[in-house]
């Protein structure tokens, strides 16, 4: 086999139209992409995609976008020259080069929106097109306002509003035990230049504060007596929520902004979530930080909760308008600890487990086995066992149900006994009646 290259170098530039369909007839092809002059501008713009109507003449259809696409190519024509005199030689073969191309018009979009305005007459079953009865054939045709017989055509106002294919592959919903998901953000972070770590176990955490931190204590005026107050409470404890801040030194939140941030970092992630760590303290290293890792605490709306503790938003607006109704049975807002004859403060409270003011709760703690020598934390459940939390949950769950069983059965929401003369053994076996007014509030509360 021979090859000869004839005109191996062309500057001839040329322009590629995958046409996505098989051509036959080259002016019909033409004419579906909207013609020689409609074309030439779509390549003379860099921007502006390539038109493909199907159906030129048919207005009621989606036209298909071409979009410019770079690419390198060239144009080759191959000649193939055989003898024929000796069949048996070898052929000929000639190569020339006719050009080259920089960018490619592709069709990737969806053009399966076409509508074509078929109607039947009322006596033949077969469908019409005529579009001259549909559309004027210019301006002056006064022939289409004078029809009174036009046929139905329903037309969508737009087409799809997008023509390409949408290839997210959403995730299916997944049943899980909530115990083996890592603890994320709960809420946007609201101190600013404080040290914001997501909990790793191999990643080394912060050992000293910025110190445009520091220099920000003394732009905004914090005194040494301030400062002494939260540094005690630190080197006391290494780990505190927000809340217990404020209440334990009373500073206000305006400096206690500017002071939290120069002696603590604040995890974002895991065991400790949403907790102020004091610099140089590793939780993942030190057995006693099982006291201080992160409780989560919701109440349900069904156990009619929501007439005794209401929203934050709600709490405090009461509260500065007038005293908060039923103060006796529920905690301050501001107090940041949970109380065993006390319902929370809030519907979710962020607590630490040695916030919880339970003997039995804290005896649950102290009789964790202690790990063996070398050992480490888990990275989501900390130094407890799984399942922990699930526990003191149903515990304080349980809690604030007898709290509530024994306020009713005071009279402050006017239960009944079935009959006064079986008082006693009705109180003895749970079988109480409500008023119609507060049945719906308290048949969680007594449903065993």
């Amino acid at each position: 086999m021979t090859t000869k290259q004839v005109n191996f170098s062309s500057n001839k530039e040329l322009e590629v139209i995958e046409y996505p369909a098989k051509v036959v007839n080259v002016d019909k092809m033409v004419e579906t992409l909207g013609g020689i002059v409609n074309i030439s501008q779509s390549l003379g713009c860099e921007q502006k995609r390539l038109e493909l109507r199907f159906h030129p003449k048919n207005p009621y259809n989606k036209v298909t976008g071409g979009d410019a696409v770079q690419s390198a190519g060239l144009l080759i024509s191959v000649k193939v020259r055989r003898s024929k005199k000796n069949r048996s030689s070898p052929a000929e073969y000639r190569l020339c080069i006719l050009g080259h191309c920089k960018r490619t018009f592709t069709f990737n979009s969806l053009c399966d929106f076409q509508f074509l305005p078929l109607y039947k007459q009322p006596n033949d079953s077969n469908l019409k097109f005529n579009l001259s009865s549909l559309l004027p054939q210019s301006i002056t045709d006064t022939d289409y306002f004078a029809q009174t017989d036009l046929p139905l055509v329903s037309l969508p106002q737009i087409f799809a509003r997008v023509d390409t294919t949408n290839s997210t592959i959403f995730r299916g919903d997944q049943q899980d035990d909530g115990q083996n998901d890592v603890l994320g953000v709960i809420q946007k972070s609201t101190y600013d230049s404080r040290d914001i770590v997501p909990f790793s176990m191999t990643d080394v955490f912060p050992e000293r504060p910025d110190l445009q931190t520091v220099k920000r204590m003394r732009i905004k005026y914090v005194s040494d007596e301030q400062l002494q107050k939260v540094k005690s409470l630190f080197e006391e404890c290494p780990i505190w929520t927000r809340k217990g801040l404020l209440y334990e030194s009373g500073v206000s939140l305006e400096k206690l902004k500017c002071i939290v941030p120069s002696l603590s970092y604040y995890f974002s992630t895991g065991p400790w979530r949403t907790l102020y760590v004091r610099y140089g303290y590793d939780p993942r290293k030190d057995f006693k930080s099982r006291y201080y890792q992160t409780f989560d605490y919701r109440l349900r709306f069904r156990s009619g909760m929501s007439e005794f503790v209401a929203n934050r938003k709600d709490q405090l607006k009461k509260q500065n308008e007038s005293p908060y109704e039923l103060s006796e049975l529920v905690q301050d807002i501001n107090y940041p600890y949970f109380e065993e004859n006390k319902l929370p403060r809030s519907r979710q409270c962020i607590l630490r487990y040695c916030d919880l003011h339970m003997p039995k709760i804290q005896e649950m703690i102290e009789k964790i086995p202690s790990p063996r020598t070398g050992a480490i934390c888990n990275e989501k459940t900390g130094w407890l066992p799984a399942g922990f939390d699930m526990q003191v949950r149903q515990i304080m769950s349980n809690c604030i149900k007898e709290l509530l069983r024994n306020h009713y059965r005071k009279g402050q929401t006017h239960v009944e006994l079935d009959s006064v003369d079986n008082a006693e053994d009705a109180d003895a076996e749970g079988d109480v009646t409500f008023d119609e007014d507060n049945s719906d509030l308290c048949r969680e509360i007594f449903d065993e």
